[in-house]
């Protein structure tokens, strides 16, 4: 009875839960208090207010100086307008205008960092992944190009530039919808076309998400470069109550759910610090996510109602569990802090000075080509003896005789010597140089690329902790994929001879059936995706430039291993380096290939990975065949890869009755996936490999 009136009053107490649930929902309650104060005092700065600043200032704006002049009240006779405050000699002509240098250095070092989707190396950690090691592989590629999670990862390397932190999630997603579609049309009659409701999933799969530092809190007790000093953390976002009732609709407190909450789109900082946009929608819900890794607790609260109360989503095969963060500093603040210094911070001092000397200069240039002047006439104000310089400007006196134009004199060499001095102490403290602005610098080739692997050393810690980040962020994606993939869509097929079919199809494997309580036949669909991918005659998988269709049984989705994302990845490519550097690599190849492999097989592969290649990509196969692996193989290696035909989806559609009244999936068309790859499958994760990424691999 309870219950029931608190549904209809709209109104939500903690009475309403288990023990369990209750505790834990007292401690989110406080907790979330705690990470979000955590911030206020950090070594001695206010990190919200900092980065509140650093919004402001990244965008290019003026510097709005304030005048000293005074001001009275003018009023308009004729005309009939009000009175207004007026500043007596007022004028704009002095320059007060900021360099956009924190607009211009992050936008290079957004460029410079982040072009391409990134690859990693997978090692299995035993051999009994090996034969998965590839296919793992291919599938973390396939989720960044499916997810287009690139444009996640730029924001991600825009927020580490501008604040100094950066966060990012990765979870499943399933946006799922009833939609009503024409089933008949009229064009004669349009107001009889006929509807008809379908339910449909726009997107099943993982997803990445950068998410706003400035409403994400972390364990205050986390320490940079150790991954498990983190032990939980919240972030918070505003949805409109229909995409809310959408994503969490499901959830049994639902009906308790109204609008409201803390709807600034940060909080943290007062109300005159507020640099976001203005939120003119107002049926909107303050939404508040938290994990714990050690409690094992996931909760959702939508304004302090727990819409989810769970345990944590993510975890492997044994059943680890992980956070979905991922996160990482720009360069470090302190040993002990997680939050690093942005190149906001980093300037913010130096960039001042260089505000004020320019704006000077230009000045005295104003001055020193439009000239003052003074002339006699009817003396009708009071002179005070103060004149105020202005370019251009007559000035009334009583006696000018003795006065004639005032001569300013240009800016000298100091001036301009002194913008160049404090420019290059701007590019050296934000580490973005002329050669990475694009500026020429050497008379050759060769001292460009010199001059530019340079610059890239003053990126090297920023490149290694972005790196970091994702590979943490690659271990959430195999554990989400081991776990999403494994679960196949079960359909019922209730004719004998369909059944006897399909059992001849998939070979009799029982992993591709089952057998309800009573008896019925229900079969087993994996998920289907396209890979560049073949199997041979042993077992092994082999890399290839065509694209095919295939459907993996969950137990083929089991591996552990070690990813390191190359760095070569995401940078943007060099590509007339490239080919000089892939020229002087088979420069030196070519005369060990003609030499018995036993001898320099050894030579050759270091000299492959020197230049951040694959010697596998790059090397004979024959030089790559080891004999004692070859006779320790499976002569009769079970297949990877299923052929589930699903001829008898569509064979006699209706026949075949998917549990829970969906659709029927139609059968993957036989052509070559749209996600295709070059002849050279890793060659896209491999560029920049030159001088230019020395710097990255610590030459």
């Amino acid at each position: 009875m309870a219950d029931k009136e608190n549904k209809e009053q709209k109104s939500f107490t903690a009475a309403l839960l288990d023990d369990e649930k209750k505790e834990q929902y007292d401690f989110v309650t406080n907790r979330i208090i705690e990470l979000q104060q955590t911030r206020q005092m950090h070594y001695g700065k206010n990190l919200d207010a900092l980065w509140a600043e650093a919004d402001r200032d990244y965008i290019p704006h003026r510097l709005k100086s304030a005048r000293s002049g005074k001001r009275i009240v003018y009023t308009d006779e004729e005309k009939g307008m009000r009175g207004a405050l007026v500043e007596l000699g007022s004028s704009d002509w002095q320059s007060d205008v900021a360099l956009a240098n924190p607009y211009v250095k992050l936008s290079v070092a957004l460029a410079t960092l982040v072009d391409q989707n990134p690859a990693g190396v997978f090692t299995a950690v035993n051999k009994k992944y090996q034969a998965s090691t590839v296919l793992m592989e291919q599938l973390y590629k396939r989720s960044w190009e499916y997810a287009r999670s690139k444009q996640q990862l730029k924001l991600f390397v825009h927020n580490l530039g501008k604040y100094g932190w950066a966060c990012g999630r990765t979870y499943p997603l399933r946006i799922e919808r009833t939609n009503k579609v024409i089933k008949t049309y009229d064009p004669e009659n349009p107001e009889k076309t006929e509807y008809e409701e379908k339910k449909v999933v726009e997107y099943n799969d993982i997803w990445r998400e950068n998410l706003d530092p400035r409403n994400t809190w972390i364990d205050d007790m986390a320490r940079p470069n150790d991954e498990h000093s983190l032990r939980d953390w919240c972030w918070r976002k505003l949805y409109p109550m229909d995409t809310a009732k959408m994503l969490f609709g499901k959830s049994k407190y639902w009906d308790y759910v109204m609008k409201g909450g803390n709807l600034q789109e940060t909080i943290g900082i007062t109300a005159g610090q507020q640099t976001g946009k203005t939120i003119k929608e107002q049926n909107l819900v303050e939404a508040i996510f938290y994990e714990s890794l050690e409690k094992d607790l996931f909760m959702v609260r939508l304004n302090n109602v727990p819409v989810i109360i769970e345990p944590l989503p993510v975890s492997d095969d044994e059943g680890r569990k992980r956070l979905s963060l991922w996160q990482t500093y720009w360069t470090l603040r302190h040993a002990e802090s997680p939050y690093g210094i942005g190149l906001y911070e980093a300037v913010r001092y130096e960039d001042g000075i260089l505000d004020r000397i320019r704006n000077m200069t230009i000045d005295q240039l104003t001055l020193s080509i439009y000239k003052m002047f003074f002339y006699q006439s009817t003396n009708t104000l009071k002179e005070t003896g103060d004149i105020k310089i202005v370019p251009g400007l007559g000035k009334q006196v009583i006696d000018p005789k003795n006065i004639t134009w005032l001569d300013v004199p240009g800016p000298g060499a100091e001036a301009w010597k002194g913008l160049e001095y404090f420019k290059k102490e701007v590019d050296e403290v934000s580490g973005i140089s002329d050669p990475l602005l694009g500026v020429v610098t050497g008379k050759t080739a060769y001292e460009a690329a010199q001059a530019k692997e340079a610059a890239l050393k003053r990126l090297k810690l920023p490149l290694d902790n972005i790196l970091d980040a994702l590979n943490t962020e690659a271990y959430i994606t195999i554990n989400l994929a081991q776990l999403i993939y494994s679960v196949p869509e079960t359909y019922t097929i209730e004719n004998q001879e369909l059944i006897e079919k399909y059992l001849a199809e998939v070979g009799g494997d029982q992993e591709l059936f089952s057998r309800g309580e009573s008896g019925e036949f229900n079969a087993q669909v994996f998920r289907e995706f396209p890979l560049n991918l073949s199997q041979d005659e042993k077992g092994n998988l082999v890399e290839t430039a065509e694209t095919k269709f295939f459907r993996i049984k969950p137990k083929y989705l089991k591996w552990e291993g070690i990813i390191n994302v190359k760095a070569q990845s995401i940078l943007t490519p060099t590509k007339q380096l490239d080919k000089t550097l892939e020229l002087e690599m088979y420069n030196m190849l070519i005369p060990l290939l003609v030499q018995p492999p036993e001898i320099y097989k050894k030579v050759a592969e270091n000299i492959v990975k020197l230049y951040d290649k694959d010697p596998k990509d790059i090397l004979p196969d024959a030089w790559m065949m080891n004999p004692e692996e070859m006779m320790n193989e499976q002569n009769n290696a079970e297949p990877l890869f299923i052929d589930q035909a699903s001829q008898f989806q569509d064979r006699q559609q209706g026949i075949i009755k998917p549990q829970g009244g969906g659709q029927v999936p139609p059968q993957a068309p036989k052509a070559v996936s749209s996600v295709s790859k070059p002849a050279n499958p890793q060659s896209v994760g491999q560029r920049l490999i030159s001088r230019f990424t020395g710097a990255f691999r610590g030459v």
